[in-house]
């Protein structure tokens, strides 16, 4: 009798049913599902989200239904999901070592703006609310070119030499000079003075930070902080990829990137994010979706 309430509830959510008018709702500490008041998945489950695609988790069982709740992957079907609010995407791995992409519109083919490019199409837009930065790298120095973003009198452009020994320096940008804009935010309407610089191209470096050079010492690459005047990665990598806001540091014919993975390089082959997952293949032939955390998913 429960199974046919059930199914009849189904056929009605299919008929009507736009995800977002689905609602949420507790009862004796467990998460159901409405339609109109009525209910159309019951009060059991431990989890239910219902961002572009409903997930409902009860105990150790997933599944995963489309918006009118027909069943698209079981529990035995996917290793995880992970529901980006940047891209408004939501990613499943399958067991099989597949990837599928979901958006509202539904299953997506074309993911290729999820995958990071390996030079900012950022530039710097003069207008009366935003201020720019710019740094070059010339003749081994460092210098902050250009600041117009209204500093305080004790601050001082940035001018100095860069690692002893170093060569080949390039920004976080691949490029000898790296331009950031700034949108100024001011104390309030009687009062123009500028406390703090507000919106920044620097969240497109983040959890990296932008005055990290990658350099060369004889054959090998590393990070230095230019500001800290400090080593963040030693002279041991034969090469640094830097895709903003993480670096594919490779070792010994193995890749890690950094600082999601770790700096020892641990896979034969690493493939560039796609949102929220790298593909990768260990030294044994084991492959795989590794996270922005670090946390591996091999294929079964």
């Amino acid at each position: 009798m429960k199974n046919i309430v059930f199914l009849l509830s189904l056929l009605i959510v299919n008929l009507f049913c736009a995800q977002e008018s689905l609602e949420k709702f507790e009862q004796n500490g467990k998460i159901g599902l409405k339609y109109q008041n009525k209910i159309v998945l019951p009060p059991v489950y431990d989890m239910i989200s219902t961002n572009i695609l409903i997930i409902t988790s009860k105990a150790n069982e997933k599944n995963i239904y489309d918006q009118k709740l027909s069943l698209l992957y079981k529990n035995t079907d996917f290793l995880t999901t992970y529901y980006s609010e940047d891209f408004d995407i939501l990613q499943i791995i399958l067991k099989d070592g597949s990837m599928k992409n979901y958006t509202w519109d539904g299953i997506l083919n074309d993911y290729s703006k999820f995958i990071p490019k390996k030079e900012s199409t950022e530039s710097y837009r003069e207008s009366r609310d935003r201020g720019s930065k710019t740094y070059i790298i010339e003749k081994k120095v460092i210098k902050e070119e250009l600041n117009n973003i209204l500093s305080n009198p004790e601050d001082e452009l940035i001018h100095v030499k860069y690692i002893i020994n170093g060569k080949d320096a390039v920004f976080l940008n691949n490029e000898k000079k790296l331009e950031i804009e700034y949108t100024q935010k001011r104390k309030g309407n009687f009062n123009d003075k500028i406390i703090d610089y507000g919106y920044s191209e620097e969240f497109l470096f983040r959890p990296l930070k932008i005055e990290y050079i990658i350099s060369k010492q004889g054959s090998n690459y590393g990070v230095w902080d230019f500001k800290e005047r400090k080593m963040i990665l030693p002279f041991e990598y034969k090469r640094i990829i830097s895709y903003q806001n993480y670096l594919n540091l490779e070792k010994n014919g193995l890749y890690t990137y950094y600082p999601n993975i770790g700096t020892e390089p641990k896979y034969k082959k690493l493939e560039p994010y796609i949102g929220y997952f790298a593909r990768f293949e260990t030294p044994d032939g084991k492959k795989g979706w590794v996270n922005r955390k670090g946390k591996e998913y091999f294929d079964q």
